[in-house]
């Protein structure tokens, strides 16, 4: 593996090449890793794999027209034609008068404890294959006959980044994490649940028993049938809620808002949701999985809240959809322009926990799995429901089958009426349950 100086001192020589052919800006991401995984398929080791891999990444810009040029091959003189090749491009490219500037080096970047652990970095593949065979064993355990597929991958990752402005950073992480989809039949009846686990160190990552987990659930979802079609409350389980939730965000991209293909557009400081509704986006949380020091172009990272009481703060902001508007990044940005969230979570409630919420919910519909997000530019919901079950007198009654759901997605934020207050974590992620009102479900015939 190449330490991360080298990683530089290569970033540094795509950069100057580029600058040299004429660029008037370029910035340069280097990156070299390594992988460990293990894929199932039919209760089953399907296949294992290591992949040793490493990337040059160059932008060149000239006249605000965009140049790229990437290469697989990590020495000096692959960089520096790496480099000249996007300043090539880059003077081919249409001129952008909404281009001013990348990021300049700040005076200080904050640090994340824990985003790199030795132990994940170094495992052996004989520990991704352990760990794959328990789960398919405690999934067989619970529902024997029961097919199960999914997998389990430890990742180490060094990556660079160098711009002709003087930016000069890198970083070490690690991922390691298991996924598992268990499909229970019994005659022309099928259950089927995922459920999964992922962790930056090794001892936050707790696989033991996510078969098992899986399958019990899977089992539950045997029997589903359909349901009338009716307005009524949907509770969004830990998983939907979170998934559903993190489109907000998504969503205010200012690249989005800025080229009028976003139902996001004006609301800055507007309501757009419930006053339970506050949703934070923080990079910082140590050992998060979505936790960085800096963006994609070298902007520091900071907490940032998003919506507060309901009401959408601010936009995410790159350097270029930043300087196009003429306000200061948020610290999102990535290469290409738009903006990426990081550890987005929402502020749980205080008064009903998440069984409370259904025992309090006399009629309607609980989903398990699965986002509801909205068409990005019109806000529309049509979604399926693949893993819910049938409220009835404050109980999960019976599993759906066949149902949708519709609507408009700013309607439901505003529809929010209880946020639980406990809720799953994950590293970095808290997932409350929540409930919206007067939501139309339709069955199938």
């Amino acid at each position: 593996m190449l330490e991360t100086d080298i990683l530089i001192k290569l970033a540094e020589t795509a950069c100057e090449a580029a600058i040299s052919m004429g660029a008037e800006f370029a910035d340069v991401g280097t990156s070299n890793g390594r992988s460990l995984s293990v894929e199932l398929e039919s209760s089953a080791i399907k296949s294992c794999d290591a992949n040793l891999s490493g990337r040059i990444s160059v932008r060149a810009i000239y006249r605000g027209g965009t140049g790229w040029s990437s290469t697989d091959k990590l020495n000096a003189e692959s960089a520096a034609e790496a480099g000249r090749n996007a300043a090539r491009l880059a003077k081919l490219a249409e001129p952008d008068p909404d281009f001013k500037s990348l990021p300049a080096p700040a005076d200080h970047y904050p640090e994340v404890p824990g985003l790199c652990d030795p132990a994940v970095a170094s495992m052996d593949v004989k520990q991704i294959i352990r760990f794959s065979l328990e789960n398919i064993d405690s999934a067989l355990a619970v529902a024997p006959g029961s097919v199960v597929s999914g997998g389990f991958s430890s990742h180490y990752s060094a990556q660079a980044l160098v711009n002709s402005l003087g930016i000069r950073l890198a970083d070490e992480d690690t991922i390691i994490g298991g996924h598992t989809m268990v499909v229970v039949r019994r005659g022309d009846d099928v259950g089927s649940f995922y459920d999964f686990d992922s962790a930056r160190v090794l001892s936050d990552f707790a696989p033991e028993g996510l078969g098992a987990k899986a399958a019990e659930q899977a089992l539950k979802f045997l029997g589903a049938r359909k349901i009338e079609t009716a307005t009524m409350p949907i509770v969004l389980g830990p998983l939907t809620a979170w998934r559903t939730l993190r489109s907000v965000f998504s969503h205010a991209d200012a690249e989005g808002v800025q080229r009028g293909r976003s139902y996001m557009i004006g609301k800055v400081d507007e309501k757009i949701a419930s006053d339970l509704l506050t949703l934070t986006d923080d990079p910082l949380i140590p050992r998060g999985m979505a936790s960085r020091a800096y963006d994609s172009e070298g902007v520091p990272s900071r907490p940032l809240t998003l919506v507060e009481n309901g009401v959408l703060k601010t936009y995410l902001y790159s350097s270029y959809t930043a300087g196009k508007a003429g306000v200061a990044p948020t610290g999102h940005g990535t290469r290409g322009g738009g903006a990426a969230p990081s550890n987005t979570n929402p502020k749980p409630g205080n008064l009903m926990t998440a069984a409370e919420i259904i025992k309090n919910t006399e009629n309607g519909l609980y989903i398990n799995i699965g986002g509801i997000g909205p068409n990005p530019t019109t806000g529309d919901v049509s979604a399926s429901v693949d893993f819910g079950f049938k409220i009835e007198n404050g109980e999960l009654a019976y599993p759906v089958a066949s149902t949708l759901i519709g609507g408009r997605f700013l309607d439901m934020l505003s529809n929010i009426d209880a946020i639980s207050s406990d809720y799953r974590s994950e590293p970095g992620m808290i997932m409350p349950t929540i409930r919206i009102r007067d939501v139309l479900v339709a069955g199938g015939k």
